[in-house]
């Protein structure tokens, strides 16, 4: 599935976000993240919210609505195990909702570990 966006707002949101980390945490392991928060940004914005609040541009149409990333009582519950399965094979090869779809195909393993990563960095509890 394709969506349109526009052309300035979330690659300069990810940029931003990018170039932040790479300032706060001064470079290599920074430039990893600043990748993933990218991605995250491209990928997975458009459902989860660039704040990861499950509230991007199409979240309104989905049922169930995507997962709210900052409710850290939610995500506590949730092992780094589960959240690569599901963005590895989506909702229904994680026997969630078939909605979340799978990115196994599209993305790498080791960047869809860093996408956990960036998913844990939304709950600041």
């Amino acid at each position: 599935m394709h969506h349109a966006r526009s052309e300035g707002g979330a690659s300069a949101v990810g940029l931003g976000l990018g170039l932040l980390l790479v300032a706060v945490t001064g470079g290599g392991v920074a430039l990893a993240a600043a990748g993933a928060r990218e991605t995250f940004v491209e990928v997975c914005s458009i459902c989860h919210g660039v704040g990861g609040k499950g509230d991007g541009p199409s979240a309104a149409g989905l049922n169930p609505r995507p997962a709210d990333f900052t409710n850290c009582a939610v995500m506590q519950k949730q092992s780094d195990a589960t959240l690569f399965t599901i963005i590895k094979r989506g909702g229904q090869g994680a026997g969630r909702s078939t909605v979340m779809p799978a990115w196994g195909d599209s993305l790498p393993d080791g960047q869809i570990r860093d996408l956990v990563s960036v998913v844990r960095g939304f709950c600041t509890r």
